[in-house]
């Protein structure tokens, strides 16, 4: 639990590659959701590019990343489609 918020902790979750990487620990690490907007500035804000071309690269990304998390008992789902949509990290059964 953190014991500021008393929110429990995000899970220790690992995919591969350093894009989906931190794109699965800023998502655990907002329990609340975030935007596909927000995503795209805290994961590439470092990127002296300023990310990808598009949006639909982060879903592509988060798609590629929930392979890997189902096997660990986590999925990365929006709340709601369309404008304001936000990205929660969700426990799902695994089999």
């Amino acid at each position: 639990m953190c014991p500021t918020c008393q929110r429990p902790l995000a899970p220790q979750l690992v995919v591969r590659g350093p894009v989906r990487q931190r794109i699965v620990d800023t998502v655990a690490n907002r329990p609340d959701g975030i935007t596909r907007g927000e995503l795209i500035d805290i994961v590439y804000a470092d990127d002296i590019d300023g990310g990808p071309d598009t949006p639909n690269t982060v879903s592509v990304l988060i798609h590629l990343a929930n392979q890997q998390l189902s096997r660990q008992g986590y999925r990365i789902e929006s709340a709601w489609r369309g404008r304001g949509g936000r990205y929660r990290l969700v426990r799902i059964p695994v089999d």
